[in-house]
């Protein structure tokens, strides 16, 4: 049995950047990697390519409400009906493309796969499949709809306080624990209750024992 690797999540810095296909980790067979042409051929069903070392992990940015946006760059021999699995999950079967074309995957914006890899699922006998590379950029999931650009600001922005305000250590002080119950009692229901019982306490103290029991509903 081979020994289990895992690949090391580096820290990835940037706004967007490209993640090249040849760097991918690629497991399984049916592949071919040009590194002269830069890419990645796939003459039938199986491959993975996996890019968990080459893009930014997926919730670097959740605290400001960021989502990586992924794009696919590939070409197809003229009738390969690819179908693959993306990075948010889905299966899809990409437009043959013999001259190439993207494939922005909408559905990054609610969910992108812990592993960031892309299966092949299925190719047409004879045909082929090329990767060139992923595109990513961090967008922002407030939403701008397109008849409201000519008036929105489509740029993020955020001062070095703000960023600080979100990723600093807190200092552990009466203020920041009180907040830190607060918070936890909105976002927690069970918690809420669990508060609740706690200031009920010396009232329920001074009921008789075989009531409180009753009302408990536990059985003997």
């Amino acid at each position: 049995m081979p020994r289990p690797y895992f690949v090391q999540e580096t820290d990835i810095l940037g706004q967007s950047g490209t993640a090249w296909a040849v760097d991918a980790s690629v497991y399984g067979d049916n592949y071919y990697i040009n590194r002269e042409q830069g890419l990645v051929e796939i003459y039938e069903g199986g491959p993975a390519l996996s890019f968990y070392h080459l893009i930014p992990r997926k919730n670097k940015y959740e605290k400001e409400g960021l989502y990586l946006r992924l794009k696919l760059a590939y070409r197809t021999s003229e009738n390969a009906n690819v179908n693959i699995r993306t990075f948010s999950g889905n299966h899809v079967t990409l437009l043959n493309s013999f001259y190439g074309d993207m494939y922005d995957d909408p559905n990054t914006y609610w969910w992108v796969t812990d592993d960031l890899t892309i299966n092949i699922n299925s190719i047409f006998s004879g045909e082929k499949f090329w990767i060139q590379r992923v595109d990513w950029e961090w967008m922002s999931k407030e939403v701008i709809y397109e008849d409201e650009v000519q008036d929105q600001n489509t740029l993020l922005n955020r001062s070095f306080e703000e960023i600080e305000k979100l990723y600093a250590a807190k200092a552990i002080t009466n203020d920041s624990v009180k907040n830190f119950l607060m918070e936890n009692i909105k976002k927690d229901d069970n918690f809420a209750k669990r508060c609740l019982l706690l200031l009920r306490q010396d009232q329920l103290m001074g009921e008789d024992l075989s009531k409180l029991f009753e009302d408990s509903g536990i059985e003997l």
